[in-house]
């Protein structure tokens, strides 16, 4: 009976922890609030200003503050930077969120060809957040948010018309849209443009303001900090400076290229990752293992790898492959795969740890530095 007593005592105490421990989440959560909200007033001064979003040094003094103030508390300084980490994530992406939504300038009429796909989804959401009027054409039954335009001819009329079509549409609808005399200009944002060359030099000859651009990054991102966003220098300097100026003000980084060199850097930045990802995937597929029972022995490699090559194969199977049929680059991309394979499984084979530890050195040289990884203060 005694013992009894003593676990009903424990089992009371066990409760009434617990209950603390839910009243500190809820108080922990409000500061995090006040927090985010002081984070919000700051990104307006910031704007007001012209201050730039993140100021690396007063970060650096964040962290700096959380890992002292933690061991001052007895706890681990890993765990003061990794909270101040995400307080400050959360605070760039209030901020950016906030700037990304700012208007400046002129409000435009605006129409998204395509715009109940995912891209154009993202785009009509973007352009009505900066303030311009937005519509969209697409033929697809989903409903819109937005007023829908009834043929090509009338979007053509708008100031801007945005094309978020499949790469393997798009050269005729810009065809459609010379002969319709669209008179504003008309921004394309394939993933690749070498396929369009043709199409390209046609419609701008017949007077058609011909942009192409390139936001690199799927239609679920909230906020552009960190992003890019490619223009190709191909249109003519007033076009390009219209779209250009669609995002002059936000968050995102602004790259500048020709569309040869971007199909270029694409062949590498997204084609051989994509085929990376995918001989994964069907790697394991060939292993006749599954994922979850390799899970149960996985290091943090591997945890890394199959998220990665989760989300690539998730993806829109008709995108991949355009990205992988419609680049010249592509065949060439694969030979370096394949000539890297054979490579490594050569040192192996041939029991060479010299040349395999000379392959691994090649390639850190040849990657450099994670300058994009945080670097502690």
């Amino acid at each position: 009976m005694e013992g009894s007593g003593r676990t009903g005592d424990h089992r009371a105490m066990l409760d009434q922890h617990r209950r603390d421990i839910e009243a500190l989440d809820r108080r922990i959560l409000h500061l995090v609030r006040e927090r985010i909200e002081l984070a919000r007033q700051v990104g307006e001064l910031k704007t007001e200003l012209g201050v730039p979003l993140r100021n690396f040094g007063v970060e650096s003094q964040v962290y700096r503050r959380f890992e002292e103030a933690s061991r001052f508390l007895g706890l681990d300084a890993s765990l003061g930077h990794d909270l101040a980490r995400f307080l400050i994530e959360k605070a760039v992406e209030e901020q950016a969120t906030q700037r990304d939504a700012t208007f400046a300038g002129d409000s435009l009429d605006t129409v998204v060809i395509g715009g109940k796909g995912g891209m154009g989804r993202w785009i009509a959401r973007f352009l009505a957040g900066q303030g311009h009027r937005v519509r969209v054409l697409d033929p697809a039954p989903d409903e819109t948010p937005f007023e829908e335009v009834g043929d090509v001819a009338e979007a053509g009329a708008a100031d801007v018309v945005m094309v978020a079509v499949p790469m393997s549409v798009c050269a005729p609808l810009l065809g459609e849209l010379a002969d319709a005399n669209a008179r504003g200009v008309v921004a394309e944002m394939c993933s690749l443009k070498g396929h369009l060359r043709e199409a390209a030099t046609r419609v701008r000859s017949a007077g058609l303001r011909l942009v192409s651009f390139h936001p690199m990054f799927g239609p679920d991102v909230r906020m552009l900090e960190g992003r890019t966003i490619v223009f190709c220098s191909d249109a003519s300097e007033d076009d390009l400076a219209v779209v250009r100026g669609l995002f002059a003000d936000t968050s995102a980084r602004l790259v500048d290229l020709d569309a040869d060199e971007h199909d270029r850097r694409m062949g590498l930045v997204l084609g051989l990752t994509h085929l990376t990802n995918l001989m994964f995937a069907r790697a394991i597929v060939h292993s006749g293992l599954s994922a979850g029972a390799l899970a149960e022995v996985a290091g943090v490699s591997f945890g890394r790898q199959i998220t990665t090559t989760r989300e690539v194969a998730s993806e829109n199977p008709d995108l991949y492959y355009e990205i992988q049929a419609l680049n010249g680059v592509t065949p060439e991309t694969g030979a370096w795969l394949e000539r890297a394979l054979a490579e490594w499984l050569s040192a192996v084979s041939d029991r060479d740890p010299g040349r395999f530890a000379e392959l691994m050195l090649q390639a850190r040289e040849a990657l450099g530095p994670d300058t994009d990884r945080e670097q502690d203060p």
